[in-house]
């Protein structure tokens, strides 16, 4: 469950200016960290390294999309489909685990040769049909935990009975290490920064930031 790896090439400087499909797209992630808050009072929020929870299918593979390159090096990139989500959980030190929607979907990217950046849609982690352990969900199930029913429009209660689906944005930065001009093969490193599950509404999201190798093909 690895990206190819471009073992001869150049510097992205060196790829022609032309409109490319993007092809074989693959992100393999080699670090998670989650942003903490402090424990101290005066204290700044920092990232924490974690344990990986989720056997080792977290790669994300077989995006495709578009690559354009202008005569003056700048590029534009457009992510459009593939396997490009994928469940995955990490564990904290303190014990707490944080799942997240590991993801790139409609990726918009701009930049250069040598590096490229932009804003991509988070999905929900679980689907609007889920249910919860009272039978709660977002388009089904019930409206409110039924042994409570004088309660259910309580404010307490309002997060937990009221589901939300709505995607949320991320951030992705990709650096360009290698171009092999015969086979059309890039690759680099990236570094993506988006928000964990928030549980369908009920909790705040917490930062995750991924970092790892990405590949693909420019035909």
């Amino acid at each position: 469950n690895t990206c190819p790896v471009v073992e001869t090439g150049e510097a992205g400087s060196k790829i022609p200016a032309k409109d490319y499909k993007l092809e074989k797209f693959c992100m393999e992630p080699t670090s998670f960290t989650v942003k903490e808050e402090s424990a101290f009072k005066a204290g700044e929020s920092e990232f924490t390294k974690t344990k990986l929870m989720t056997r080792l299918t977290y790669t994300l593979d077989g995006m495709t999309g578009s690559f354009k390159v202008g005569s003056d090096g700048s590029v534009a990139v457009q992510e459009r489909d593939g396997l490009d989500y994928a469940a995955v959980t990490v564990q904290l030190p303190g014990g707490e685990r944080v799942p997240f929607l590991f993801t790139l979907k409609e990726f918009a990217g701009k930049g250069n040769t040598s590096q490229f950046g932009g804003d991509f849609t988070v999905p929900s982690y679980r689907g609007s049909s889920f249910l919860d352990p009272k039978g709660r969900g977002g388009s089904t199930g019930y409206d409110n935990a039924v042994a409570l029913p004088a309660k259910s429009d309580a404010d307490e209660l309002l997060k937990e009975n009221n589901k939300n689906v709505a995607a949320l944005k991320g951030s992705a930065v990709f650096n360009v290490a290698k171009y092999d001009a015969v086979t059309g093969e890039i690759a680099g490193v990236f570094e993506s920064i988006q928000p964990s599950d928030t549980d369908l509404g009920s909790k705040a999201p917490k930062d995750v930031k991924i970092t790892g190798l990405w590949y693909a093909q420019l035909q």
